[in-house]
């Protein structure tokens, strides 16, 4: 319990105007489901890791982020991704303190966690450093625009996230 309310208050991150659903998504296994392992990370084990590839680039680690609307990379990666903006589309977020801004909006043509891909993805770029000055090293947050095409179970038994076609 402890963890789920840290995480919330720690990384309720962003918002904004546009869902950002992806174009496509698929999860390839033959089982019709992938698992992934989840590692706990930040002050008191705050935030779940799993590793995240976009455009068949990384891993890297991404923050499981079912406080935001938007699946986010940090800025420093989209720019060394290529990830071109967004044309036509407006967000706003409201970071960890609670101040709201514009923020830049990406395309990312692939997002792959385990064998679970969606394509045609609308996230954005944010710079992550106050996340990782809090001990989190995180490249990005995987947010709702991604999750919500796959059911979603988190096996902390294991330390596996499991997403499965639904």
């Amino acid at each position: 319990m402890r963890r789920g309310a840290a995480a919330a208050v720690l990384l309720s991150l962003v918002a904004c105007v546009e869902t950002g659903a992806p174009d496509r998504t698929e999860v390839t296994a033959d089982t019709g489901e992938t698992g992934v392992p989840i590692r706990l990370a930040g002050p008191g084990g705050a935030a779940l890791l799993v590793p995240v590839r976009i455009n068949g680039q990384g891993p890297y680690d991404f923050v499981l982020d079912t406080g935001a609307t938007l699946t986010c990379v940090d800025a420093a990666l989209a720019d060394s991704l290529g990830l071109p903006g967004a044309t036509g589309q407006r967000g706003i977020g409201a970071g960890i303190q609670g101040r709201p801004g514009a923020m830049r909006l990406v395309e990312i043509d692939s997002l792959s966690i385990g064998n679970a891909r969606a394509e045609g993805l609308t996230g954005c770029a944010l710079d992550l450093a106050q996340i990782r000055s809090m001990g989190i090293e995180t490249r990005g947050l995987v947010g709702l625009n991604f999750l919500t095409s796959f059911h979603v179970t988190l096996d902390f038994a294991a330390d596996r996230l499991i997403l499965t076609r639904p």
